[in-house]
């Protein structure tokens, strides 16, 4: 009765289901760092037991795949960097650099769950509709942090990631489930972008309307983040897709719905034109700015959109932390926001991880070497794995690439043979939010991501 069950596919299912909507609830803290063992760990711990007795009893079928020596040669590499922090330059805690390389083999095992999943061109529908039901949890999540005073779960300092739930204040950007705006930000811009195209392809109609309507709600959400990077990147790789599959006159809506969201978005209007003003050239007139002085909302406990003072819940045994009350009316400066992300990345972040490259150009200082952000991803591998981790991790999605140049040169053919068009666009769109977020090393986005380049993978090499 259970002999033709796929295993993998359940694994899959309530993977795509629990890792976005799971807060980041800590379990356990790791001395040293402000990282934490939570649930999602020991979900994915259990699903990677799994999938391994399943490889020892079946002969390891996951060697017959050919991308699986590019994902070893990495894994190698990030090993090598690894012992060559811990044992010759003595980088930092040992506990932390084991730590984060552990981290990044946990996050690539959804690749290989996946591949296991999908056996047909009509399995892809199964991770399809799971990840609607994760759109849905998402939306009611996050329209209940703006409009009705749901608990945010953020990460985005210290103090809060030891598990408070806070609430909103009319200035603060959404997160839904997620650690930060920008977590939530980079995983809508890549699950869009197959949204946007099933609901332009399909042929079932009742399947059409859901993912359109889910695709606006998904927007909506997007544009409530502010995240410039993750919108200019799903913008243009939305539209690189839209002409991939040959719907260039969905272009134009798309168009308009994007700007329509910039001047329809105060927050995220004011963010565009301050950095704007940023790259613009100085005026000659001298201006006084005088900044405000409370502190900024990532570095300080959020404030209720009541003029109740703050209460926040520690986990998992609930303590009452209570402020006093704060003029909820005072708006953020958004050009010293602004400005201030600017140079916390171009002064401080960008220089540490080169600075970390000169050090071993060959092996980097080790993963997780450079403190948990760097704000650009390719500079955090050189820094943190060098040009061996960096070349073995880029030759990955170079495979990808290279195999997709037939389907791009050719653009014909049934639903099932545009899928590879759709997932090369979802690629550009990690390229681009890598610039400014480390998209691999946030763990709300680097499972999905991973599963979507599983899934990358088998619609270029699936014939049936």
């Amino acid at each position: 009765m259970f002999k033709n069950i796929n295993i993998h596919r359940i694994l899959l299912s309530i993977l795509i289901v629990f890792i976005p909507l799971y807060p980041k609830f800590p379990l356990m803290t790791v001395k040293g760092t402000y990282v934490a063992i939570r649930l999602d760990d020991i979900v994915v711990a259990a699903c990677i037991l799994t999938w391994l007795v399943w490889q020892i009893k079946n002969r390891f079928p996951v060697f017959k795949y050919k991308i699986t020596p590019l994902f070893i040669a990495y894994f190698i590499a990030i090993i090598l960097s690894t012992l060559n922090a811990i044992l010759i330059y003595q980088v930092g805690r040992p506990s932390i650099l084991i730590l984060n390389t552990f981290r990044r083999f946990e996050y690539i095992s959804l690749f290989f769950i996946t591949l296991q999943s999908i056996k047909t061109k009509k399995d892809f529908l199964y991770p399809y509709l799971f990840s609607l039901i994760a759109l849905v949890g998402i939306a009611i999540f996050g329209y209940g942090q703006k409009y009705l005073q749901f608990p945010v779960i953020s990460t985005m300092n210290e103090e809060f990631s030891k598990g408070q739930l806070l609430q909103m204040n009319i200035w603060t950007r959404i997160s839904s489930t997620f650690a930060g705006h920008y977590d939530l930000a980079a995983y809508l811009s890549l699950l869009l972008i197959p949204v946007l195209a099933v609901a332009l392809l399909i042929k079932n109609k009742k399947l059409k309307i859901v993912s359109f309507v889910l695709f606006l709600i998904g927007f909506h959400l997007l544009t409530l983040t502010a995240s410039r990077i993750s919108i200019f990147a799903f913008w243009g790789s939305a539209t690189l897709c839209l002409i991939l599959i040959r719907k260039y006159l969905w272009v134009i809506p798309l168009t308009f719905l994007i700007i329509f969201s910039f001047f329809n978005s105060k927050d995220l209007n004011q963010r565009l034109l301050a950095t704007l003003k940023i790259f613009s050239p100085p005026q000659k007139t001298t201006t006084t700015v005088l900044l405000p002085t409370a502190a900024p909302p990532t570095a300080a406990p959020l404030i209720s959109p009541t003029k109740a003072p703050l209460i926040a819940y520690t986990t998992p045994i609930p303590t009452v932390f209570r402020h006093q009350p704060l003029d909820e009316f005072i708006p953020i400066d958004a050009d010293a926001g602004v400005a201030r992300s600017g140079e916390i990345r171009f002064n401080v972040e960008w220089p540490r991880a080169i600075t970390a490259f000169k050090k071993n150009p060959l092996l980097g200082t080790g993963l997780g070497s450079i403190t948990l952000a760097t704000d650009n991803d390719y500079l955090r591998f050189l820094g943190e794995s060098g040009l061996l981790g960096f070349l073995s991790f880029s030759f990955i999605f170079i495979y990808l690439f290279v195999k997709s140049l037939p389907f791009i040169i050719k653009r014909k053919g049934d639903f099932y043979s545009q899928l590879p068009l759709i997932f090369f666009s979802v690629m550009i769109c990690i390229w681009s939010n890598a610039i400014f977020i480390d998209i691999f090393e946030a763990s709300k986005v680097a499972y999905p991501l991973w599963i979507l380049m599983a899934l990358y993978y088998q619609s270029l090499t699936l014939k049936k």
